[in-house]
């Protein structure tokens, strides 16, 4: 709930098109005779002659705001930016309520045939231009006829423009970030569904898990046996160590090293039957707690945080983006997709089975370098002067928040910085973690409270924020507060005042040590079978690590 009320919508003008640049055909990465259709929502406060007053030009304050659909929804009604208090998905009305004019698409999602073309003389090859549409192009054409639009109705364009959006909204704005940085003054960029076929990969690894580990003994995991190992993970893992206060949240899950073999039936502090395990159970979450790794043991990708429920992913039904790097969506996912050799050839080397492994240096081979949107090259905001806050939830179910962890630590090495020193990158570019937070908000940690102004005010007013208010959170008092930090630093509690009052916490220390760093090195991109770690890309000296 918005911790004030949310205000009116004042009355306002808004234009609806389908939009084509003329990109059309083969030659432009469309199927045969399928023209580029980017659907477009343009929303703008009342002019002057429109009866609007009281701003730059009429309610319009001179400003756009920026925007796109969720995930690979299609839907231009869609959105996913933030709003008042902890409000989120509000739509265009939080644009108009602040004097912005507000700009979405359905980036091209819409228009099929969307990520593989299936028929045809092209049949079974990517769909390079949709696939652009979605991952940055669209929401560019947004940002252009909001411009565009704003020039025509109020007679001037505007004199900023934001970037504000979650998930697959927080994707396209990292597409925005990494191609047209410099065409945008500011950017709030939440839980993004960038690494798309990376971390999609990943969201199958607890269903390759069971079904290599527990299926052949004729067990499963059942979702309290699921929730109870969470639970005892988050009650061994909440390190008074970290942020010197008990209170349910793990302040940052990577040092969590508590293990489901506790919770085996009949060890002390097991709980009871049915949601205790056997030592097969409490093997198999241990491995899904620490994610894909290929067959020499080196991390692939990120894994589901102790504390996540990862239930609904058993079933499989949640992978078939996988199918794109086969550019067959009929290819069967569940049945074809291995957690490695030995569960493979358990199953009897079916001719087109595939192991973890194979399928994401597939991927990264096929595929990712169209969808991902993984680019730390940000020359364009940086000598723009853009700003850009970032943010993610530790207990995200739906997108790992370890890989903004990656990316950050790449962006700065990028720019010359080391893993432990992001001072310099702090000066236009800061990433904070969310404790105990869900996807975009939500769950047991305190979710961030209208964080779009804090971009605006480091933008227009040169304030940097040193920390960003958080409220709420499942079980606390509806008035509890905390500081969230920029990354590295974390929320240290004082020592004296309630626990659930921001200002009794300083942020302070550093989330970046031995274990952390070393435990997440990636194998090189392209490379995910291979022997070599990617200490280079992240900036980190190997010899450190061994």
């Amino acid at each position: 709930q918005p911790l004030t009320a949310t205000p009116p919508t004042p009355a306002y003008c808004q234009v609806n098109f389908t939009y084509s640049s003329g990109l059309a055909g083969p030659a432009d990465g469309y199927d045969v005779n399928q023209v580029q259709q980017i659907k477009i929502r343009i929303s703008l406060p009342l002019s002057l002659a429109d009866g609007g007053a009281g701003a730059v030009q009429g309610n319009w304050v001179g400003k756009n705001m920026i925007s796109a659909s969720a995930g690979s929804s299609g839907s231009v009604p869609s959105w996913a930016n933030f709003a008042e208090g902890l409000n989120h998905d509000t739509g265009p009305v939080y644009a108009i309520r602040l004097g912005y004019v507000g700009s979405s698409t359905d980036t091209g999602q819409g228009n099929p045939p969307f990520g593989v073309i299936q028929t045809g003389p092209l049949a079974h090859t990517l769909a390079l231009g949709t696939i652009a549409d979605w991952a940055y192009r669209g929401t560019h054409y947004g940002k252009l006829w909001g411009l565009t639009l704003a020039q025509t109705y109020y007679g001037s364009g505007p004199t900023r423009s934001y970037y504000n959006g979650c998930s697959g909204a927080g994707n396209e704005g990292m597409g925005q970030l990494q191609k047209y940085g410099d065409e945008y003054d500011g950017f709030l960029i939440v839980a993004p569904a960038y690494y798309w076929q990376q971390f999609r990969l990943a969201d199958s690894y607890p269903y390759l898990v069971v079904k290599a580990k527990l299926t052949p003994l004729g067990k499963s995991l059942s979702s309290g046996q699921i929730s109870a190992a969470n639970t005892s993970a988050i009650a061994a893992c909440d390190r008074q160590r970290l942020d010197k206060v008990a209170d349910g949240i793990i302040a940052d899950p990577r040092s969590c090293t508590f293990s489901a073999a506790a919770n085996v039936c009949g060890n002390p502090n097991a709980p009871s039957a049915p949601n205790c395990l056997d030592p097969d159970q409490a093997a198999a979450i241990d491995q899904i707690w620490d994610g894909p790794r290929n067959h020499l043991g080196l991390r692939i990708w990120y894994p589901y945080d102790r504390g996540i429920n990862f239930s609904t992913t058993l079933s499989g039904s949640t992978i078939q983006v996988v199918q794109w790097n086969h550019k067959d969506l009929a290819f069967d996912v569940a049945g074809n997709l291995f957690l490695d050799s030995a569960a493979r050839f358990a199953a009897g080397s079916p001719p087109n089975g595939i192991t973890y492994e194979e399928e994401a240096a597939l991927g990264s081979n096929t595929t990712t370098d169209y969808t991902d949107n993984q680019n730390p090259k940000l020359d364009l905001a940086k000598n723009h002067g853009t700003k850009v806050i970032q943010l993610h939830g530790s207990q995200d179910g739906a997108i790992r928040w370890r890989h903004d962890i990656d990316y950050y630590h790449r962006v700065n090495a990028y720019f010359g910085g080391n893993p432990f020193d992001f001072s310099s990158l702090q000066q236009w570019y800061r990433f904070f973690p969310m404790p105990g937070v869900g996807h975009c908000s939500g769950g047991t940690g305190p979710s961030e409270v209208d964080p779009f102004l804090d971009v605006v005010n480091w933008v227009e007013n040169g304030v940097a924020p040193a920390s960003m208010l958080a409220a709420g959170g499942n079980g606390a008092p509806a008035t509890r507060t905390r500081p969230l930090c920029p990354f590295p630093s974390t929320a240290v509690y004082k020592g004296s005042g309630s626990t659930d009052d921001a200002s009794n916490f300083v942020c302070t220390g550093s989330l970046e040590w031995k274990y952390t760093i070393c435990n997440d090195v990636r194998t090189k991109y392209k490379e995910e079978t291979g022997a070599s770690l990617d200490y280079a890309g992240i900036g980190l000296d190997p010899a450190f690590c061994q």
